[in-house]
């Protein structure tokens, strides 16, 4: 995101505001920071989950209290997702939560449509907080 932050500052103040107002210029640049912060909290928050952190009582809070969560469910053996892939399983029309990453053999996997789901997969996923019950029943 650094990177991507940097390219974009460039392009902005080489582009030529002979005929612009350069206030609009700096409205681009300010869009930029702000993207790149809210690009870095994201990163700093995945880090909770991903790496299975201990996460600060204030985090925790904001989590419960926001209509949108981020969960994460083991896959039992018993489960109706075993063996499908992520489009097969059609887990954000059942659910309304995406899935984000599945956690497998203690390795992070990005979720394809065509990953196929295994049985003690850990499946992280986004979503609306009352996702997490049919979720759940999914998985279990």
């Amino acid at each position: 995101m650094d990177q991507a932050h940097t390219g974009f500052e460039t392009l902005v103040l080489a582009s030529k505001c002979e005929n612009e107002d350069p206030k609009g210029f700096l409205g681009l640049i300010r869009l930029g920071v702000v993207t790149e912060k809210i690009a870095d909290a994201a990163s700093q928050i995945s880090e909770v989950v991903l790496r299975g952190i201990k996460p600060h009582p204030i985090l925790k809070l904001a989590i419960r209290e926001a209509e949108e969560t981020v969960f994460h469910m083991r896959v039992a053996t018993s489960s109706v997702l075993v063996g499908k892939t992520l489009r097969e399983a059609r887990i954000p029309e059942e659910t309304g939560m995406w899935i984000l990453a599945i956690k497998r053999d203690g390795k992070c996997i990005r979720a394809r449509s065509d990953l196929k789901i295994e049985v003690g997969d850990v499946l992280i996923a986004s979503g609306y907080s009352d996702g997490e019950v049919s979720l759940s029943k999914l998985a279990t």
